[in-house]
């Protein structure tokens, strides 16, 4: 399946994949990637869909973002399927 193109860990077919929409489907966007569901959530739950549009289209740009970078470091060290809640934040999301 390949590496996730976030964290760059190999992804493993099942619960643990989430698809996403580097364009936010509410800005027009229409392509996906597969993607850890944990790393989907992360990038929804650190930037808004505003954002995500208009600077962080592309997975380089996301992984320039400092709480992201963060985030991929701590990551990196769990196995492929690890997934653990990630407590979204809605005024985040939707700015």
């Amino acid at each position: 399946m390949g590496p996730c193109p976030l964290c760059d860990r190999p992804m493993i077919a099942g619960p643990s994949l989430d698809q996403h929409h580097p364009v936010p489907r509410s800005h027009g966007g229409r392509d996906t990637v597969f993607m850890h569901k944990i790393c989907h959530r992360a990038i929804h739950a650190m930037l808004s869909e505003r954002e995500l549009a208009a600077d962080y289209t592309g997975f380089a740009a996301l992984r320039t973002h400092p709480m992201l970078a963060q985030f991929i470091a701590w990551v990196k060290k769990r196995p492929p399927e690890y997934y653990d809640r990630t407590r979204w934040s809605r005024s985040r999301r939707f700015k």
